[in-house]
Order: C-alpha cells, then sequence, then structure tokens
C-alpha cells in the first residue's frame, strides 16, 4: 500500500517566531503582531492588512524548533513513506524548508508552498491534496488550522487537526 504523509510547516511540524503583522493601510503602521495560531481565527480590522515579511526570511526557518510530529515524519520517512510539506508560505523559502527537513534527517517527497491568505490557503492546499490522492493509496493529512483540515474529504484521506 502507497502511503504518503502531507504536513503543514507552521504550528504543525515547526514553531517559528515568524509573526503576522497587521498594519493600517493609510499610514503602514503596525497595530498588531499575531502567531500563526491567532492568524487562523483573526478577523482583519477595517482599513488594514496583513503583512507576512517575517515568514518570506527564512532565517526564522533555519532557527525553528520541531514540534512533537517530526517524530512521526522521520518514522514513517524512515519506513520508505513519502513525505510532504503542504505549507501557505510563499516559494522564497522552499530552499530553507527542505534544509531544515534534511537536518532532522527527512527528504521530503516535495515542498508545496501555496502562498495566499484566507480561502485562497484552503482551495490551493485542497488543490494539491487532490493531486496527491492520485498516486497513493492512503494520505494522512496534519495541519493546525481547522478550515484546512475541514475544507476537503476524500476517502483516500485522513485529516488531522493538531
Amino acid at each position: 500500500m502507497r502511503k504518503a504523509f502531507v504536513f503543514d510547516f507552521d504550528d504543525t511540524l515547526a514553531v517559528t517566531d515568524c509573526m503576522v503583522l497587521v498594519r493600517e493601510t493609510d499610514y503602514d503602521q503596525c497595530v498588531a503582531r499575531l502567531t500563526p495560531q491567532e492568524f487562523n481565527s483573526h478577523k482583519l480590522p477595517r482599513n488594514c492588512r496583513y503583512d507576512f515579511s517575517e515568514f518570506r526570511n527564512g532565517q526564522f526557518i533555519k532557527n525553528a524548533n520541531p514540534t512533537w510530529l517530526i517524530h512521526l515524519a522521520k518514522e514513517v520517512y524512515n519506513e520508505g513513506h513519502s513525505v510532504y510539506i503542504l505549507t501557505a508560505r510563499e516559494n522564497d523559502v522552499q530552499g530553507e524548508i527542505n534544509a531544515w527537513l534534511w537536518e532532522h534527517n527527512i527528504d521530503s517527497a516535495e515542498c508545496f508552498c501555496v502562498g495566499g491568505t484566507g480561502d485562497e490557503i484552503a482551495k490551493r492546499k485542497k488543490e494539491v491534496l487532490l493531486d496527491i490522492v492520485k498516486r497513493y493509496d492512503k494520505i494522512y493529512f496534519y495541519d493546525d488550522s481547522e478550515a484546512n483540515v475541514d475544507f476537503f474529504q476524500h476517502e483516500k484521506l485522513k485529516s488531522y487537526l493538531v
């Protein structure tokens, strides 16, 4: 049976010091700093925008701390199963994520950086999962966002909120 294990990166496989900044649109002043967990349920105030610039800085990834799920990722990788990363980060940090995984003795089958905000993220993650579903008998998906976990259901897919 061909199995794939798909992990979100931030607050699922790793914890970083990255914050989502909330900025006023008129003066570009930072009015709030949100953790990824806080961002998952945050309602953007009027006349504000999100700034994800810290998530485009590879230094934060190099200093990331693994969560308990790193042990599962290592175990399934060592058993010969495919490990994928599916993150809302932009492509410009894909290399740093792969290097971080390599330092933890995991060589990912692929790192998908879908970028975007809000519902865009869930839709893009669904597209990637649909592609992975075609290639495997069973897929296990781990994410810290309930919206991402609930957005896509399939008989081959087991989703876990962490």
